[in-house]
Formats: structure tokens, sequence, C-alpha cells
């Protein structure tokens, strides 16, 4: 996704410096300046008040340095907007919304929202009495039902399920529970086994834990360090 995201801000700031040397062209002096400054202002704000609202700990220096460069990239894509305007109106509705859909803002929302589809963690169930019926609940036991769900997650989601998912093991004292839980970490090791196979043979290899995951083998494959799983 940073990689992503760096293409996207490279190809946007192409866009919007084009887009602003078509206003500064078509439009009269003073309505650039007063365009490129009510941009800036709008940018610069913005990010104070994100800044603010997250208690960033950052130095003030670097707080600064990224107030001002959100303060440049908004002069310009205030200025960019009204370029296109003036010179191409058609063009500005159907830009705004391939910049806001492919952005990498939105586009990470899309497995959040898909990831909170997956199914609940099984509440920790009280070992049975001897005088307790032992009724089971119908829980699926295929690692296919939980094949969608997972294939949302990325990595490093896969891999902090597969931690808690022992933890849910550990709580669950019925069979049936037991199978549901096994079922859903199988899942995860056959998608893992699609997307990095050879980084998942080394973790397995090197004979993990039960507490442990696959995190860093997950990042260098077989070329990592042995690491205690």
């Amino acid at each position: 996704m940073n990689q992503y995201r760096r293409v996207w801000l490279s190809l946007g700031r192409s866009v919007a410096v084009l887009g602003a040397l078509l206003g500064i062209i078509s439009s009269p002096f003073a309505s650039t300046v007063a365009l490129l400054c009510t941009g800036a202002l709008l940018g610069a704000l913005l990010t104070y008040a994100a800044l603010a609202s997250a208690d960033s700990s950052q130095p003030w220096g670097a707080m600064l340095r990224r107030v001002g460069i959100n303060a440049l990239s908004g002069g310009l894509v205030v200025l960019a907007v009204a370029g296109f305007t003036v010179v191409v109106p058609a063009w500005v509705g159907p830009l705004i919304l391939v910049a806001v859909a492919s952005s990498p803002w939105v586009i990470n929302l899309v497995p959040q929202r898909m990831a909170s589809r997956l199914p609940p963690a099984p509440a920790p169930d009280p070992a049975p009495t001897a005088s307790e019926p032992g009724a089971l609940p119908d829980i699926p036991v295929e690692a296919a039902t939980f094949t969608p769900a997972v294939k949302a997650l990325d990595d490093g989601g896969i891999c902090r399920a597969w931690h808690d998912s022992y933890q849910w093991l550990e709580g669950a004292h019925a069979p049936a529970l037991q199978a549901y839980v096994v079922a859903l970490r199988q899942a995860y090791l056959d998608e893992l086994d699609l997307r990095n196979p050879a980084g998942l043979e080394a973790w397995l290899n090197s004979h993990p834990r039960p507490r442990g995951g696959p995190d860093k083998y997950l990042h260098r494959g077989t070329g990592g360090p042995h690491m205690s799983a």
C-alpha cells in the first residue's frame, strides 16, 4: 500500500501542477493569488487540526514542514480545479471522482469493512460439569466457510487473527467450539499458503510454538533469520 500511495501522490501532483498552470494562464493575476492563498490556508488549517486531534508527539520542525507541504498542496489543488473548470469544465467532475475513488485512504477502507464481516470470536465456553447435558452448538467446521472473509485481510491482519485465534482455542472447552477455531486457523494457513508458500514453509519448518506466528517469515521468506515462534 505504501508503494501505491507514492504512485498515487506522484500522479496527483502531476495533474495538480498541470491544472494549476492552466489556472494561472486562464485567470487574472489577482484571482490566481486569491485561489492559491485560499487553498494553502485550507490545507494548513486541516493539517494542523488533524495533528492536534491526534495528539502528535512529532517535533515542531517536522510538524511545521508537514503543514507547509500540505498548504502548498492545497493551494495547487484549488488552483488546479479552477484551471480545469475554465479550460475543460466537462473533465472536472470525472477527475475529482477518479481521484477520490482511487485514493489510498479510500481503498484502505475496503478491506477494513470486509474484515468486519469476519466470524465473531467464540466466547470462552466454561468447562462442562458431570451434571450438565452434553448438547453442542451447531457450528460450521469447514475451513472453506471462512475463506471469503479471510481473503479480505492483508498479511498483517491474518497474523494478528492467528494470534487471537490461539487465545480463543485455549478458552474453548466444548469440542464444537474447538472444531470451529481449528477450522478458522486452517483457513488462515490455507490463505497464507496461497500468498507466500515459501515464507509459510520456513515458519512451519522452524518448529513454532502454538502461541507463535509467521509474521517475520512472511516479510523475509526463507532468507530471514530463525525466529522464536
